[in-house]
């Protein structure tokens, strides 16, 4: 009996000891492994400005996985450190307020509003305990021309609206003089849609086996067959899907300050029964949730949907129609909008994407539109349900950053913020960044002003 008792305690102690190490071991590996990263910011100011009694900077911090934003201030020229952060990615915008006193001390020209500066840098994605430096160069813009206004992309309701039969793209006049669009071209620009993770190694859906791309992950347009300009291929230009103009011979159509025009793909009135480009006519079972364009100024008619042309809109001219049947808009909010002028736009150029082998080429083609022509870009790029962002296509000269808002049937839009009056006339805020130049909201044709006023006032 003792013998046995004697090596049964010998044994409860060896197990006892097992279980310990087991439980210590098991607890050490479950532990996850936190990971921080930091970045090191410095935002500049141009010279004419840096000597501004008022050096204030704010900061916006946004992971674009959790879409959680986060402030803080800095002073112009100083570096300031973001630490602690998630590894994740990241999108950071820059903003600074110049009074319109100060403004007139320092240029000695009058100025009644205060002047807006901003920069941005987007899709920064985070290393595990590394700090990522990034220098920001603040610029503001004046407007005395047209503007996008509103960009309607993400439809409505499939079965219970109009899907994406509704869309449309107000353009605004912000200046203060009568304007003709006549000859006005606007544009739906492409973009690759994944390029590089963070570790160097692609996306799992990039397509870098069938097309060329830059280190930045955008399409390398410079590998295009017959490209004529390779050297300024990738930054003199973008590359519009679909390419319509406002008919005109110059002076037929005015538009006024502070007033819009609107071109819709098909302008019908989608609150009551309608008919779909199939021919099939839909009666909406949610009329509150879609938008009424009967009245759009212009619609855009594709050879073979001449059934669904609204009389009383004038037809845009078609210069580049795209790989689609009829004008239609990402839905899911990956591509560039941008309004220009130039010459001849039917002249331009037009290229495929840059196919690695041109025998698994759709064919598409893509109008080339110098930077120096555009008046007005935005681009939309809805971050992936994981974070992603898309490589921006357009240089931050065109636009900082991006705007969206939610995608896919949802019956949001994008509309541009007010940034002031005028008397009576409202202008619009234009600082050539669009993540802050533009607030999501329900569509709602020609009167978006006065919603969007309420949000920021």
């Amino acid at each position: 009996m003792k013998t046995t008792k004697h090596w049964g305690s010998k044994l409860a102690l060896f197990m006892t000891l097992i279980m310990t190490i087991f439980f210590a071991s098991c607890g050490e590996n479950d532990t996850p492994e936190v990971s921080s990263a930091s970045v090191k910011l410095n935002v500049k100011m141009g010279k004419t400005f840096e000597n501004a009694k008022n050096k204030k900077v704010l900061i916006t911090l946004t992971n674009t996985s959790t879409g959680k934003k986060t402030t803080y201030e800095t002073s112009f020229n100083t570096d300031i450190e973001l630490s602690n952060l998630p590894v994740d990615m990241y999108d950071i915008v820059a903003t600074y307020t110049l009074s319109a006193e100060e403004y007139a001390e320092i240029s000695g020209t009058s100025e009644t509003e205060d002047l807006v500066f901003s920069a941005a840098a987007t899709g920064i994605q985070l290393q595990p305990n590394k700090e990522q430096e990034i220098n920001l160069e603040l610029t503001t813009s004046t407007t005395n021309d047209f503007v996008i206004k509103t960009i309607y992309y993400a439809g409505s309701d499939n079965y219970k609206a109009a899907g994406e039969n509704d869309c449309f793209v107000e353009i605004y006049n912000n200046s203060a003089n009568t304007l003709y669009a006549d000859g006005l071209c606007f544009a739906l620009t492409t973009m690759n849609r994944y390029g590089y993770m963070a570790d160097g190694t692609w996306h799992k859906l990039a397509a870098y086996k069938k097309f060329y791309f830059t280190p930045k992950g955008t399409y390398d347009w410079s590998k295009s067959e017959g490209m004529a300009d390779p050297a300024g291929a990738n930054d003199k230009y973008v590359y519009g899907n679909i390419v319509v103009m406002v008919p005109g011979s110059g002076k037929d159509y005015p538009i006024k300050p502070g007033e819009s025009f609107i071109i819709a793909p098909f302008a019908q009135n989608y609150k009551q029964a309608f008919k779909t480009q199939r021919g099939t006519e839909v009666t909406p079972e949610w009329p509150d949730s879609t938008v009424d364009l009967s009245h759009a100024e212009f619609d855009v008619v594709y050879p073979g949907y001449e059934e669904l042309d609204n009389k009383n809109a004038a037809n845009m001219v078609l210069i580049q129609k795209g790989n689609n049947r009829y004008m239609r808009f990402s839905r899911n909010g990956k591509e560039g909008y941008v309004i220009f002028r130039h010459p001849s736009p039917a002249s331009l150029p037009a290229y495929q994407l840059p196919y690695r082998d041109l025998r698994y080429s759709n064919k598409t083609l893509y109008t080339q539109i110098p930077i120096t022509s555009i008046i007005d870009a935005v681009e939309v790029i809805n971050p992936n349900a994981d974070g992603y962002v898309s490589p921006k296509a357009f240089p931050k000269t065109l636009d900082a950053s991006y705007t969206y808002s939610k995608p896919d049937n949802s019956f949001r839009c994008v509309s541009r913020k007010i940034s002031r009056k005028d008397k009576e006339r409202i202008i619009l805020q234009d600082l050539n960044n669009s993540a802050i130049d533009f607030v999501e909201m329900i569509p709602n044709p020609k009167h978006s002003l006065q919603v969007s006023r309420a949000l920021l006032f």
